[in-house]
Formats: structure tokens, C-alpha cells, sequence
């Protein structure tokens, strides 16, 4: 389902950055349906991006310092 999609996307990035085609390569999700889901967790937080547009974890799943 969705969920396990958003989760794989998660666990490719705890892995590093990535940009939307490595995603797609890493987890097998279509590339519409892990773009959309990316920005969603963007959207949540739960996701960001660096400096050159790659896809990292957001500052929710990240440790509070």
C-alpha cells in the first residue's frame, strides 16, 4: 500500500541523499508515485532536500541535538 511506498522511500534515504531517479531505482516505486510521495513527506516535514535538490530525511526523523 501507500504507507509501505512512503516507508520504503525512507529507508533509501536514511542510506544518504538521493535524487527523484535514484529513488526510483533504489525502491522500484514508479516515478510519478515517488514524486508524489516525496512531496508529501516534504510537505510533513518528514522529508527535505539539500542543497542541490536531492531528497534527505527531514528534520522530524532526525535527533534532536
Amino acid at each position: 500500500g501507500v504507507l509501505d511506498k512512503a516507508v520504503k522511500i525512507l529507508a533509501a534515504l536514511e542510506a544518504g541523499p538521493q535524487s527523484l531517479g535514484e529513488l526510483v531505482s533504489t525502491t522500484g516505486i514508479a516515478r510519478p508515485t515517488a514524486h508524489r510521495l516525496a512531496v508529501a513527506l516534504e510537505f510533513h516535514r518528514l522529508v527535505s532536500r539539500d542543497f542541490s535538490g536531492r531528497f534527505i530525511l527531514g528534520a522530524r526523523l532526525l535527533p534532536h541535538h
